[in-house]
């Protein structure tokens, strides 16, 4: 009969540690859902602050683009308001690469016929204020056939050429910077000293000179810029 007592004690006994060890196991994993839930809603909270931060700065871009599109309709509507000659008087008071670029250029329909001329005369000139500098911008093969590298694309050719945006740049042309970086330019054709100031993205510049490299296929523009 002991020995029946002593076996029945010994079963309780597992019995209990067995729940306790249960117990346990349960409290632990509650407290890891505990853990998880927290985590999960400083989560959420944190994504709230940040959609809402983002928001706040999606807005604040938002606003500076619209300011600088008004601007633009603003400055664009009060050049559209000027005879030709208070235009090309405006551009020539000016005098700057950049300002004969634009007026050579724009589309705003006033008539430029009796200063374009004039226009590209003084943009040659060396009194126009802005910078000058060599880059490259594609090959040119033995066979004479250019290849243009998209570092820029004419926009107004010298001559009456179409499909002219990568045909091979001549002296005259206009050209716009294609890439959304900014471009360093040299001081000569050979020279690997940049200039000081560099080729803003998307602006244009003045064709002054060509070089093809005698020993490569190289094929390179100086330009006048801002």
């Amino acid at each position: 009969m002991k020995r029946i007592d002593d076996k029945i004690h010994e079963i309780e006994k597992k019995d209990k540690k067995n729940r306790l060890l249960y117990i346990g196991v349960i409290l632990l994993i509650g407290a890891f859902m505990g853990y998880v839930l927290h985590s999960e809603n400083q989560k959420s909270k944190l994504d709230f602050t940040i959609a809402a931060q983002e928001g706040t700065i999606l807005e604040g871009i938002n606003k500076q683009e619209k300011t600088k599109e008004e601007l633009k309709a603003t400055n664009d509507s009060l050049q559209k308001s000027l005879l030709p000659a208070e235009y090309w008087e405006y551009t020539k008071n000016e005098n700057s690469v950049e300002g004969y670029i634009s007026y050579i250029t724009n589309e705003w329909g006033i008539d430029r016929t009796a200063y374009l001329s004039r226009a590209i005369e003084n943009l040659k000139s060396d009194k126009a204020i802005g910078f000058q500098g060599w880059l490259f911008v594609g090959h040119k093969k033995a066979d004479k056939t250019y290849k243009s590298e998209d570092i820029v694309e004419v926009i107004r050719p010298v001559d009456g050429r179409k499909n002219f945006k990568d045909s091979e740049i001549k002296v005259g042309d206009i050209v716009q910077l294609t890439k959304k970086r900014n471009r360093k330019t040299y001081r000569s054709e050979t020279s690997k000293t940049k200039k000081s100031q560099g080729w803003r993205n998307k602006t244009k510049g003045f064709v002054t000179a060509i070089w093809k490299d005698p020993k490569t296929t190289e094929f390179k523009i100086e330009i006048k810029y801002y």
